[in-house]
């Protein structure tokens, strides 16, 4: 596998994060969190650009899923901050095994708003960067190759409280990228700006 890794978006995330995580814990609103949620992903069409082929043909993609995992910081009764991430996955119509995977490491601002005893909604939004990973798998093509974009990313759902301490419930994820760029069997592949959806169930765990 070929990997172009550039780590600024993943560092000035981290440093986000821990800036977050050292803020003193007060009032019983505040403290980390575990968060994880599982869902069927949609993605929207993207143009791609072959190197040496003149003009840009259309990517569709099939709806496949995301998983994400994270762990974050309420800063009181309804602000926190949160890192972000998961597997996104989808495979191209039409065009044998080939696969398009993005790899998530985004910062969350999150708003909690709590509208009955025990249920609790929540909106939110983010950025970083993410790896996106394509795999071409058609005819005598067999390749694979990744890339680190800049990524962003919004959210909203609703939560039910199960215990003092856990909750689950439903989510909705969008998350886009910027255009990435693949090296496969050297040919230079360009694939625009990504959109994603994903509706999904969500768990919080707060310690």
């Amino acid at each position: 596998m070929k990997v172009k890794i550039h780590f600024v978006e993943i560092t000035g995330a981290c440093a986000v994060l821990a800036a977050a995580l050292a803020l003193p814990a007060g009032a019983a609103e505040t403290g980390l969190y575990f968060d994880a949620g599982a869902g069927a992903n949609w993605a929207q069409d993207v143009d791609v650009k072959i190197s040496g082929v003149p003009g840009t043909s259309t990517g569709k993609l099939d709806t496949g899923f995301r998983f994400s995992a994270g762990v974050g910081y309420n800063l009181n009764k309804n602000w926190g901050v949160e890192f972000d991430t998961g597997w996104v996955w989808n495979s191209f119509k039409d065009s044998g095994d080939s696969t398009f995977e993005h790899l998530p490491f985004i910062i969350n601002v999150i708003y909690r708003y709590q509208i009955g005893p025990k249920l609790e909604t929540y909106i939110g939004g983010g950025a970083g960067g993410v790896y996106s990973h394509l795999t071409i798998v058609e005819g005598l093509v067999d390749d694979d190759d990744g890339d680190v974009v800049f990524g962003w990313q919004a959210l909203a759902g609703l939560r039910y409280s199960i215990t003092e301490t856990m909750s689950v419930g439903v989510g909705y994820k969008y998350m886009g990228t910027t255009e990435g760029k693949y090296d496969i069997e050297g040919s230079s592949i360009k694939i625009s700006s990504v959109h994603n959806h994903t509706f999904g169930a969500v768990f919080n765990w707060k310690f």
